[in-house]
């Protein structure tokens, strides 16, 4: 069942990996970090709740947009029942002012003032409400100006000369708190309080005329349900100023406010208070008022309520300019003196850079176009410039998702994809190659031409695979391995019928998994060699797995038939358990009974082969840069670093400039199989290469480059990019779990320092090495390479208390004297098996050790004899033996009573130090004394157990 990632389903959903998890346990799914897996029933649950949640919450959303509408159309008809309402209460000449305010009011335009105006007193009108001598009004200043006119026609209309005066003068408080105005003049004043302006001439024009009867204008405000206040309140209300007087100082002056909603017969929609900084009563400070913002033309404002003492600007006051004619300033409510915008916490601002998403929207996106090509290791800085964004996001990113890692560290793929994913990048993994040497050369079908097959001789340890290859060969090849065991690859060529077939011997043994996927990876036909008496093995159904992986044709070499004890048919039988059915089975795998020491069936072999390679059809371009696969290297004292290479395509000349891996060559010179100089090796053709500057691993893959500086540039970025990736994916292990086990004695490392004779067998041995960790200790191979132990080696194991294990090598002169010197320890070996045992039998010495209790014998108490310094207990031992010093136990009624240990013992009247079986004796303890007839004495030991 396959599998989903945490963070695939948050690019999918469009959640972050946090919220998916949380939703995840919700649902009773475990997950931990976002790169943790699902099975995809659980996935398919995650995405059905969601669905879910988001179909509920776009209900809830649409429900409530319905009530909004409703409540908004309901406002509506209220507002227009509300002026319809004022529309019949109104006198017939202010209805018609009404009506001709509406049909002006598009044009009408608002500009509050940037400086408050200072109220005057009207000219000709008392106090009372009564005609005064007219004065001559104080010239105003810059900072004075008048407030702006809202630009609207005036309906005429007959109306009493104090009645007009009256709008043109704000209430005054009157010392006694009466007021004694007549009936028109309280009319005006009611309607002046319910809204009504009069258009105001500008300063400079104004002059000390007695006022003429005009009817004042009216906005669409429902007069009906303004407040009847009367002159007593307004001229006893605190705060007012009266007119014609400037401010107190420190008072702040409130600037003209728009219309209030009723005034426009739009609904009022809700709008955040917005607080300001106001100074402290009797700091002293000017009071800066608030900036006054123009309406916005998609929404009515809101009346707010007004400051203490602000002229004009309450509610239930007049939409005139401030401190002007227009009504009685409503009471404000008192907000809290000296509120401040709260100061952002340091858990705010963490939480702020933590989290960009939540607190600072969607994280920075990737500004490139279509995919970006990214190698795996690469370091932060260098991502960064490939998704054009500041490596700082990317480190906020990773930072939130709990990796701390710098802008220097390299970053392994998986966090390149939860990046990208982020920042919504398309990446395009691709390998080092394809950046340092282009896009792969397409050969022309003219171009090609026929090669020779290469063949992989695969099976189990010891079932005849390079004798094969010997009888082939007419060489001997296995005298000269350790034990018999292939520890090499071994590539040749051979000739049958005036055809070239190449052939890659590989070990057999178990601990050469790696060699052996090599040698599949570079075939095309692999010979699986199954000996006649012993069937199908363990590395038998290695190899085949091996070989399938690399779909290359199987052969079946049944080898050993001229043993008595050889079965062919019980091998084929066991073969078609893993699909390998013989063709005279009715199957299509070829198998060919041989005998590789009597040279049995051989040509027969070698036609099939061929056979298969004419099927393959395979062909090669010789005339191109040559590419091809290392198959094996190695560390000669004489030649330097030699490998041994398969060429693969194009043909490999001396001169040439390689790059294989880590390592850059200038090929010096090239060997054949049978030791022979050549100067060019075609396609299929295995060489051996000198030149190189340092030992390639084997399984690497060689280019041609055009000249040294370009091989070797490319082979230190290489070596620069594998040591990033190496740090990028080292194991380590947490603060806390070190000291812990640092602190309990839990923790115990084995340092290896590995040197072979080939680099297959070096990887092979570390392999091994690696595969015998235990919980309680670490192996670490702190340092492995081809050739002899050198000085460095010593002084490097000496300096971390490492094991040097030298393998098919010896230490160099003056190393023997550093070894003798330092006391390290070096073990030589030739055949990996012993290897494997020795640091098997040393990890195990370094665990900690585990004892078992052995009981070594057993005495029933029978009589107690009175002695000076005690007592003397008479036994009869009834099993094993009594010995003096042992640790034992008092045992009563089958409960243990005592542990102590055996302090003298004693036959007769002679010291004896043990007593065995079915013998009496007299024993001494200790400590205890409180013995009674009946006891049993049970003594034992605790033996070490043997951890290997």
């Amino acid at each position: 069942m396959s599998k989903v990632r945490i963070y695939e389903l948050a690019k999918e959903t469009g959640l972050p990996n946090r919220e998916v998890i949380r939703r995840l346990s919700e649902l009773g799914i475990t997950a931990r970090s976002h790169s943790s897996t699902i099975e995809s029933v659980d996935a398919t649950r995650f995405r059905e709740s969601l669905g879910q949640q988001r179909e509920a919450r776009r209900r809830a959303e649409e429900e409530r947009a319905r009530k909004e509408a409703e409540q908004y159309d309901l406002a509506a008809v209220r507002q227009a029942a509300s002026d319809a309402k004022a529309r019949r209460i109104l006198p017939p000449h202010l209805r018609r002012a009404q009506e001709a305010d509406q049909q002006s009011a598009p044009a009408r335009r608002f500009r509050p003032p940037t400086t408050p105006h200072r109220p005057q007193q009207a000219p000709g009108v008392s106090v009372g409400g009564t005609a005064a001598p007219a004065e001559a009004p104080t010239p105003q200043t810059p900072e004075q100006a008048p407030a702006p006119v809202i630009e609207q026609p005036a309906a005429q209309a007959p109306t009493e000369p104090t009645a007009a005066a009256a709008q043109t003068a704000p209430p005054a408080a009157d010392t006694t708190g009466t007021s004694q105005q007549p009936q028109p003049a309280a009319k005006a004043a009611e309607a002046a309080r319910a809204g009504l302006v009069r258009a105001a001439p500008p300063a400079e024009t104004r002059q000390p005329v007695e006022p003429q009867p005009q009817a004042p204008t009216q906005s669409q405000a429902p007069a009906a349900r303004a407040p009847q206040r009367t002159d007593e309140e307004v001229v006893g209300r605190p705060g007012v100023p009266r007119p014609g007087t400037p401010p107190r100082p420190g008072q702040p002056t409130v600037p003209r406010r728009p219309l209030s909603p009723a005034a426009t017969g739009r609904p009022v929609e809700p709008q955040r208070r917005v607080e300001h900084d106001l100074p402290k009563e009797g700091t002293g400070r000017r009071a800066i008022p608030p900036p006054v913002r123009e309406a916005p033309k998609d929404r009515p404002p809101v009346r707010t309520p007004g400051r203490p003492s602000g002229p004009g600007g309450g509610p239930g006051g007049p939409a005139g300019p401030p401190g002007g004619p227009g009504g009685p300033a409503g009471r404000r409510k008192k907000g809290k003196k000296g509120r401040r915008k709260k100061e952002p916490t340091l858990q705010d601002q963490f939480e702020e850079q933590v989290q960009p998403r939540r607190r600072r929207g969607e994280p920075v996106q990737a500004v490139v176009e279509g995919p970006v090509d990214v190698v795996p290791g690469v370091t932060v800085s260098e991502f960064a410039k490939l998704i054009n964004v500041n490596a700082t996001d990317i480190v906020r990113v990773l930072f939130g998702m709990g990796e701390m890692i710098t802008v220097t560290q390299s970053m392994s793929q998986d966090l390149i994809e939860l990046v990208a994913a982020e920042m919504n990048a398309d990446v395009n993994f691709v390998t080092p190659e394809d950046l340092e040497f282009g896009p792969e050369l397409t050969d022309k079908p003219e171009d090609l031409q026929p090669r020779p097959p290469v063949v992989t001789v695969m099976g189990h340890v010891d079932h005849g695979k390079t004798l094969l290859l010997d009888a082939i060969r007419q060489t001997d090849v296995v005298s000269g391995e350790a034990g018999g065991i292939t520890q090499h690859i071994g590539a040749y060529q051979v000739r049958h019928d005036g055809r070239a077939i190449t052939f890659i011997d590989t070990p057999g043994h178990e601990a050469f998994t790696q060699m052996r996927a090599r040698g599949a990876q570079v075939t095309d036909v692999a010979i699986l060699v199954v000996a006649a008496d012993d069937g199908v093995k363990p590395q038998t159904v290695e190899a085949i797995d091996h070989i399938r992986a690399a779909e290359v044709p199987i052969i079946v070499a049944v080898n050993k038939i001229d043993k008595e004890t050889a079965d062919p048919n019980r091998v084929r039988t066991q073969l078609t358990e893993y699909e390998l059915i013989a063709e005279e089975f009715g199957g299509q795998t070829t198998m060919v009974d041989v005998s590789a020491k009597a040279r049995q069936n051989l040509d027969e072999l070698l036609e099939m082969v061929l056979l298969q390679a004419d099927v393959s059809d395979l062909e090669a371009n010789p005339n191109r840069p040559a590419q091809g696969a290392v198959i094996e290297a190695n560390l000669d004292r004489g030649r330097g670093a030699v490998a041994t290479v398969l060429v693969q395509t194009g043909t490999l000349r001396v001169g040439d400039n390689l790059v294989a891996g880590i390592a850059d060559c200038k090929v010096r010179a090239m060997f054949a199989d049978d030791g022979s100089q050549v100067t060019e090796a075609g396609p299929s053709r295995p060489v051996q290469v000198l030149g190189w500057s340092e030992v390639p691993a084997a399984g690497d893959e060689f280019r041609v480059v055009d000249d040294e500086r370009t091989a070797r540039e490319i082979a230190e970025n290489r070596q620069a990019r594998e040591r990033r990736m190496e740090l990028a994916e080292r194991r380590t292990l947490s603060l806390e779990d070190l000291s812990g086990a640092i602190a309990e004695g839990k923790l115990e490392t084995l340092n290896l320092i590995i040197k072979g004779d080939v680099a297959g067998s070096v990887e092979a041995v570390a392999d091994a090495m690696e595969k015998l960790e235990l919980p309680e200790v670490k192996i670490r191979i702190i340092r492995k390479g081809v050739g002899a132990v050198t000085v460095d080696d010593v002084n490097f194991a000496e300096a971390s208390e490492a094991i040097v294990i030298a393998f098919n090598v010896r230490p160099e002169a003056n190393a023997r004297q550093a070894i003798d010197e330092s006391g390290i320890d070096l073990r030589q070996y030739s055949v990996i098996y012993k290897a494997v045992e020795d640091i098997e039998r040393a990890v195990a010495g370094m665990l900690a050790p585990e004892f078992e209790e052995v009981v070594t014998g057993r005495a029933e108490v029978r009589e107690i004899f009175k002695i000076p310094r005690g007592f003397v207990f008479g036994c009869y031992v009834t099993e094993g033996q009594i010995r003096r010093g042992s640790d034992l136990r008092v045992i009563r009624d089958g409960v243990v009573v005592a542990e102590d240990r055996v302090a003298s013992l004693r036959r007769f009247t002679e010291d004896v130090t043990e007593v065995s079986s079915g013998y009496e004796c007299g024993i001494g303890l200790d400590r205890f004394q409180d013995i009674k007839v009946g006891d049993e004495f049970e003594l034992y030991t605790e033996r070490e157990i043997d951890r290997s």
